[in-house]
């Protein structure tokens, strides 16, 4: 398996591979927050094991970040595709410069305290991310992918890039239905109506397994009419700048809850969703960028501050939904817009939290239903649904053949990189899934309490399904 194993300065080969939401956020950060001074820390949710070996992979790629420059052909593709950001912004981004030596604390805490009988050492990582807030935004979604991908180069080694890009008809009747890979899962979710965006960037395998799904994602997109027939199921665009730039395509990403954690931590947790909206319109006044996150505090501080401001309200094309039930979240929504004079069959519903195919196909049928518009970030599902296999093969051209179909799954990290404080105060997230709350336990509890939320519970609201 060594030989899939790319040069650990490869992980990463673009200043635009990571997610578009965080270029968009730090030209606000750049406009609004210049000097603010945070920190970024890693949780291992998953507990799962690394080696010293897979450590020493990652620190090379990260100290490797500080070489990534802006290209002219970068700058040229945001001037095209990302119209939205000024001249200023592009200067600065042109000019920008990761250092990992100044900003990343990254070490290794041996578990075993020694090698075992196979020469590994265990343990766990231990990371923390400070600086500027402008400056330090663009660290995580790379990071991630870095530590994604050692470990599945390192650790996890015994998964090959067999049939990531096939056709349903290079199935046998009846087994292609159960197939999970690029091109089929296009094929289904564009047949039946789902407009998708690729969402995978932070919990990819590898690069090249990013760069297969993508390649079969646009020619699912191909095969079914590129939105043009049927009932209108697309390829919208992808969240990662790189292969935005690389394929054409568009680049998707609004805002991340970061920006409201941190405004939140900076200017009270009171109408902070509200505040956000507005600096986000004072940035973006056109509009294109206009999809709100709901669920930083959970939905119910959200919708409050949402429907505070009808005006305010109707200029949002949508709503993104990350956490909780999808299914409630539905008439939710279509309450909120019925509220502030919003015709709900003229915005959508973005979700994003852990789909697959499936779930994106029921969740368009009920939305459907609802008569509210839909719209899918699909990540994990797409760029890191490998299975197990015995004898890894590497192929001349990866993702040919026919899909694996034996085998367990080859679990992806479960791994969050969040903000940890800014100017010193702690930043929390509390989601309408309780297992996600991050933050410090104090303050994820001062902030519960400020928002009624140790009364209600995350998910009780007077926002109910009444429709």
């Amino acid at each position: 398996m060594a030989a899939l194993s790319p040069a650990p300065q490869s992980y990463i080969q673009s200043m635009l591979d990571s997610d578009a939401y965080k270029y968009s956020m730090q030209n606000a950060l750049l406009q609004a927050y210049p000097d603010v001074l945070v920190k970024y820390r890693f949780t291992n949710r998953g507990g799962t094991r690394f080696t010293r070996e897979m450590f020493d992979a990652c620190q090379l790629a990260i100290n490797h970040l500080e070489t990534l420059r802006l290209q002219p052909e970068e700058r040229a593709f945001l001037e095209r595709r990302c119209p939205y950001l000024p001249k200023s912004y592009l200067d600065f981004l042109a000019s920008y410069r990761f250092r990992p030596h100044d900003q990343v604390k990254f070490e290794f805490v041996s578990t075993t305290g020694e090698k075992d009988a196979n020469g590994v050492e265990w343990g766990k990582f231990e990371l923390e991310i400070s600086g500027k807030w402008v400056e330090t935004i663009l660290y995580e979604v790379p990071v991630m992918s870095i530590i994604s991908e050692a470990y599945f180069t390192h650790v996890d080694t015994k998964w090959d890039y067999v049939g990531q890009f096939v056709l349903p008809s290079a199935m046998p009747a009846p087994d292609f239905t159960r197939t999970e890979q690029a091109r089929d899962k296009g094929h289904r979710l564009f047949e039946a109506g789902c407009v998708l965006s690729e969402f995978g960037s932070r919990r990819r395998r590898t690069y090249k397994a990013h760069d297969i799904i993508m390649r079969g994602l646009i020619k699912a997109n191909e095969d079914c009419g590129n939105g043009q027939m049927g009932k209108g199921g697309k390829l919208a665009g992808t969240s990662n700048l790189h292969f935005a730039q690389k394929y054409d395509l568009a680049p998707i990403g609004t805002i991340a809850h970061e920006l409201i954690m941190g405004i939140a931590a900076l200017e009270g947790y009171e109408g902070s969703n509200g505040r956000t909206m507005d600096l986000w319109e004072k940035i973006y006044p056109d509009g294109s960028l206009g999809i709100a996150l709901t669920d930083t505090f959970t939905t119910r501080p959200f919708f409050d501050d949402f429907v505070a401001n009808p005006e305010r309200a109707r200029r949002w094309k949508g709503l993104r939904q990350d956490s909780g039930d999808p299914i409630k979240f539905i008439p939710m929504a279509k309450e909120a817009f019925g509220k502030v004079g919003a015709d709900p069959k003229t915005k959508v519903v973005v979700f994003s939290d852990a789909l697959d195919v499936d779930r994106c196909i029921e969740l368009k049928q009920a939305a459907d239903e609802a008569g509210i518009g839909a719209s899918f970030g699909v990540g994990t599902n797409l760029t890191n649904d490998f299975r197990h296999v015995d004898e890894p093969v590497l192929q001349e051209v990866p993702g040919e053949g026919p899909p694996r179909t034996e085998g367990e799954k080859s679990k992806a990290l479960n791994m969050v990189i969040k903000l940890y404080s800014i100017n010193d105060q702690p930043c929390v997230k509390i989601s309408d899934e309780l297992t996600k709350n991050t933050g410090d336990p104090e303050a994820v509890k001062l902030v519960k309490q400020r928002f009624g939320l140790e009364e209600h519970g995350a998910e009780e609201s007077k926002w109910g399904p009444t429709v």
